[in-house]
């Protein structure tokens, strides 16, 4: 069982400088590179944007009332606390950013990567997630339950004490993740490619009694 393979962003080496206004326009945006701007605590109608970078952008604690994103990249941005309803993203990545406390709710997320990313509380109840990376950051007591995690990897990621009840983990490759505290049931796990360590682990949940000679 081979995970499904991620694709990358299509972002063309030359962009146009956009700005704060461009954001909260509410107008589609493409092609345009944002850096250092600033949208905390703001609320936004919509934001609509294809082949864009974004680096060190701060939207915490912004709310977007409908996102649609294909072909971006955010870099060192802060999306912590803030509420992106209705999130769709096709071929993006976020790199180093922090998302602690983000709500992307029945999120519709398609070859999304999540690099050293502090995700700490971050909630993707009912989400969707297809071919998807999880890499390298922290998803201590984030909520993913109820979520499709089908064919989603998972690379050197905390998920202590994570909410994944009711999740559908299809072809996912957990093996990279520290799944310790997760609170998962039997069927959830189904699907799932694991290491033998987390397999014993999972013992309990398949009513197994695990005994010595």
């Amino acid at each position: 069982m081979k995970p499904l393979l991620r694709r990358t962003p299509d972002i063309p080496a030359d962009l146009a400088a956009g700005d704060l206004a461009a954001l909260v326009s509410g107008t589609p945006i493409e092609e345009q590179c944002f850096r250092d701007v600033d949208l905390s605590a703001r609320a936004v109608a919509s934001l609509r944007m294809r082949a864009c970078l974004l680096e060190r952008c701060n939207l915490s604690g912004a709310t977007v009332k409908s996102v649609k994103l294909r072909d971006v990249r955010l870099v060192g941005c802060d999306l912590s606390n803030s509420v992106l309803m209705g999130c769709e993203a096709t071929r993006v990545e976020l790199i180093r950013c922090r998302i602690t406390g983000l709500r992307a709710v029945e999120c519709r997320w398609e070859s999304v990567l999540l690099e050293d990313c502090e995700a700490r509380y971050a909630q993707f109840t009912a989400g969707v997630f297809k071919q998807c990376e999880i890499r390298e950051g922290s998803f201590a007591e984030a909520d993913f339950g109820a979520a499709d995690l089908s064919h989603t990897v998972f690379t050197s990621v905390t998920m202590r004490q994570a909410e994944m009840t009711g999740v559908r983990l299809t072809g996912a490759d957990l093996r990279g993740a520290d799944l310790e505290g997760v609170r998962i049931r039997a069927e959830d796990v189904r699907g799932s490619l694991v290491t033998p360590a987390q397999a014993l682990a999972w013992a309990h949940l398949l009513g197994l009694e695990i005994r010595g000679e």
